[in-house]
């Protein structure tokens, strides 16, 4: 799959549902839900190329009946990367998270929120209750306060000032215990201005023990 994906020599789709793409998915692959299939061979008019579908792992039927249905229109190229979204991140990659799944996080309050970008503009306004994790600090935010007493299994998303950064923090993240890990696909102004949030300057506690 990563060879794929860094060389393009396929077309990769996520098979489950859009609410599902949003929130997370891996990156550099397009979502083929059912709105999207039905108008398939006016975007992908090539029956040869190549595609590679995946959904939610080995046992998840999404990617072999869409598989299936492109098959049975005439595309000749199909496979499936049969682990999926799930055991992708065990094997500690980060998945993507889009700016509907990044509000949708916000609003119902279930994740852990990371900030990875320099210490001094987290000081100085951030999302509320964004934690202050930058890049080579996984492993010392799992002995501290900030990740220490998080289930394995919650979710954390992390943004910065570009995907890049974030990707590697939260990828730092997923091989320290916490695969369920995702990563902001914009910048934090690209947060800023959809306005789902009201910036706070950090409280003296998330400040506590960090270095400026």
């Amino acid at each position: 799959m990563k060879a794929v994906l860094s060389s393009g020599s396929a077309i990769v789709f996520d098979a489950r549902p859009n609410s599902e793409y949003a929130i997370a998915h891996i990156p550099g692959s397009i979502n083929l839900d059912e709105r999207q299939l039905g108008r398939f061979t006016q975007n992908y008019a090539d029956k040869t190329a190549a595609m590679v579908l995946y959904s939610n792992g080995p046992f998840c039927d999404l990617a072999k009946s869409k598989s299936d249905a492109l098959l049975a229109m005439g595309y000749t190229n199909v496979s499936r990367y049969q682990l999926g979204l799930p055991v992708w991140r065990i094997l500690g990659n980060a998945a993507e998270t889009n700016l509907q799944g990044f509000r949708e996080i916000f609003r119902a309050r279930n994740a852990v929120i990371v900030d990875a970008r320099p210490r001094a503009e987290y000081a100085a306004g951030t999302i509320p209750t964004a934690q202050s994790v930058i890049a080579g600090e996984a492993s010392k935010a799992k002995q501290d306060r900030r990740l220490r007493y998080l289930d394995p299994n919650i979710r954390i998303v992390v943004f910065a000032n570009s995907a890049r950064v974030a990707r590697g923090v939260a990828e730092e993240i997923s091989r320290n215990a916490y695969p369920n890990s995702s990563y902001f696909g914009g910048t934090y102004q690209d947060l800023k201005r959809d306005k789902f949030f009201l910036e706070r300057v950090p409280s003296p506690y998330f400040l506590d023990g960090l270095n400026h």
